[in-house]
């Protein structure tokens, strides 16, 4: 069976007034676990990473202007659905900036936080999602 494709961000504020500066902040999502993590969402059926992509920021966050980056990696793996059938997932990430900080979260998640590149990494509770962060950070996106 294929794996389930998702697409998610590592969004990064960008001041409008242009401030660069050493105070990036990423958004990240609690779910309603408790786990910190990015915006993504499944792919449909038609649609291509991008479209998911900016669908699912706008439907998980209200954010509707976001300016795309560049790929960042994927990652993959397994979880037990709903009905107990074990499942396979894959989610492509890409950076994303975004010249707002009003947030307005859907009902499948707790809460968000704006972190630092630093806090990100300490409250994101998934090795992989710590490595995605890092390696956007490593290509010196962020």
């Amino acid at each position: 069976m294929a794996p389930e494709q998702s697409v998610g961000a590592v969004i990064k504020y960008w001041s409008p007034n242009g401030e660069r500066g050493t105070n990036s902040e990423f958004l990240l999502l609690r779910n309603r676990r408790g786990f910190w993590g990015f915006p993504q969402g499944h792919k449909e059926r038609g649609e291509t990473e991008l479209q998911t992509l900016v669908r699912e920021v706008t439907e998980e966050t209200g954010i509707r202007s976001i300016d795309i980056q560049s790929y960042i990696g994927k990652i993959s793996y397994s979880f037990f659905r709903g009905d107990g059938m074990k499942s396979e997932k894959e989610v492509i990430f890409y950076f994303a900036t975004t010249n707002t900080k009003n947030v307005r979260i859907s009902d499948e998640h707790a809460g968000y936080k704006w972190a630092s590149y630093l806090d990100a990494l300490l409250m994101l509770g998934h090795r992989q999602l710590k490595s995605i962060l890092s390696r956007g950070h490593r290509k010196g996106l962020y």
